[in-house]
């Protein structure tokens, strides 16, 4: 499969609400990737562009868009969000959940047994504290979402499209030159993060699922998971994912040269202004949009606001979007592959 990733908004502190930014992950499988690039193709020509043209939510009337979200949605591929009103934000919030991560990093320097580790910890937590604020909070963001597309994803896929889930294949917007340290940082802490994340949420893998595609490529048997994720938890991990694995095949790409990137960057440009509230059929447009989202567990919605400080009950436009795109979801369960003599059994697993 294809996650194509890109952000709409500043990610810049801001002083009053309804301030959103957005990263949206448009997961594509191979057999639906020539219909999305088709679905683009058709909507720069009804706008009388050339085929090598981006074009951005500006270019697009209402009409338009709602046209296209219509025919995204009856494709086989899914959209992943995480948003976050910066406007809600105490700056020193962000600051001090920064300045924990890098203490977070730093701390297991200790447990390097060879020099190439502890600097490798000592590169990367460098990485980490010199990001702006700004740069930061799009970085947890952005692995949020990413954790949220390996956890989701893989379920909802191993049961209807059990072979696209053989490869991952990670594509995100390269906006420009002056961002290596966060491309770098990002991409060697996500794995770490995800993993961190699923000693204390295994994700789940359910029995009685095709995942013999999967486990061929990231599945770790369990004389080959390191004595340190042993120890790193109290019971003993019979079976990991090899999240490296997942991750390796990441790369930050011109979005003139990836159309599943010219998608997402609409995607996410349509999800901020709908959780402002910036269309005319606000609620119309959530709806769409939350046709391509994946049923959440109850009862959260199909897409995430998340926060760096304490957790917030979202209202207003924002919550009516969200609670539209819910209505309007994928159900996560599907009906024939929890048929059978035998029901599916959800078991945890380690990272």
């Amino acid at each position: 499969m294809f996650i194509y990733v890109d952000e709409s908004g500043t990610f810049v502190s801001a002083e009053k609400s309804n301030s959103w930014c957005v990263v949206a992950g448009y997961v594509v499988p191979e057999v639906a990737r020539k219909q999305v690039e088709h679905s683009l193709a058709l909507l720069k020509r009804r706008l009388g562009r050339g085929i090598q043209d981006e074009v951005k939510l500006k270019d697009l009337s209402e009409a338009n868009l709602t046209r296209f979200l219509g025919e995204l949605g009856k494709l086989e591929a899914t959209l992943f969000v995480s948003a976050i009103d910066l406007g809600h934000q105490d700056p020193e919030v962000v600051v001090a959940h920064q300045a924990k991560q890098v203490e977070s990093v730093r701390a297991n320097r200790p447990n390097m047994l060879y020099e190439e580790g502890r600097a490798s910890i000592d590169d990367l937590s460098d990485r980490l504290e010199r990001l702006s604020p700004q740069l930061y909070t799009q970085m947890v963001a952005q692995i949020s979402l990413l954790d949220q597309v390996f956890r989701v994803a893989t379920l909802y896929y191993v049961q209807r499209l059990p072979a696209t889930l053989s490869s991952f294949k990670w594509r995100m917007d390269e906006k420009n030159s002056v961002r290596p340290i966060f491309e770098q940082t990002i991409t060697h802490m996500t794995p770490g993060i995800i993993q961190a994340k699923s000693f204390r949420d295994p994700g789940v893998f359910v029995e009685g699922f095709d995942y013999s595609h999967f486990d061929r490529n990231f599945r770790s048997a369990p004389q080959d998971i390191p004595a340190y994720l042993q120890e790193a938890v109290d019971h003993t991990i019979k079976s990991a994912v090899n999240l490296g694995a997942v991750m390796r095949d990441s790369k930050f790409v011109r979005s003139h040269d990836v159309p599943g990137i010219q998608v997402a960057d609409l995607l996410a440009s349509a999800w901020r202004r709908v959780l402002r509230g910036k269309f005319e059929d606000n609620e119309g447009v959530a709806r769409l949009l939350g046709v391509m989202t994946v049923e959440g567990q109850t009862p959260n919605p199909s897409i995430h606001l998340m926060t760096l400080g304490e957790e917030q009950l979202a209202e207003g436009t924002a919550y009516r979007a969200a609670l539209n795109a819910k209505r309007t979801c994928r159900p996560m369960v599907y009906k024939r592959a929890a048929k059978g003599r035998n029901s599916p059994k959800a078991k945890p697993s380690g990272g």
